[in-house]
């Protein structure tokens, strides 16, 4: 997925969970999207016992050059996207974007 077909997929606001107000909580290869500040925190009350608010950003500085180079230095290689909690297995599913390795771009 190039960046323009990415933040097509992607609402034009996308929210993410910090403890800090502006580094982005993970769990390292993953990180989480959401479109919404209210799906945001229903997730952070059922996966993290810290005490993680939403943050809203534009999708394009998601997926700018910096953006990408911020979930790199996170080790951030997967993210979901409206991601939900199984309540039996506890396991995580959803729709998921690989962000690439390359220079390129966030799907290399």
């Amino acid at each position: 997925m190039d960046p323009a077909e990415l933040i097509a997929a992607l609402p034009e606001r996308v929210y993410y969970l910090t403890s800090t107000g502006r580094d982005m909580w993970c769990r390292r290869p993953y990180g989480f999207f959401f479109s919404s500040s209210d799906a945001a925190a229903r997730f952070a009350a059922e996966m993290s016992e810290l005490e993680l608010q939403p943050i809203g950003v534009s999708a394009r500085e998601l997926v700018s050059e910096d953006g990408i180079a911020a979930l790199r230095r996170l080790d951030v290689s997967r993210v979901f996207i409206d991601p939900q909690r199984d309540p039996q297995s506890g396991d995580v599913f959803g729709t998921i974007l690989r962000i690439g390795t390359g220079s390129r771009g966030p799907t290399d």
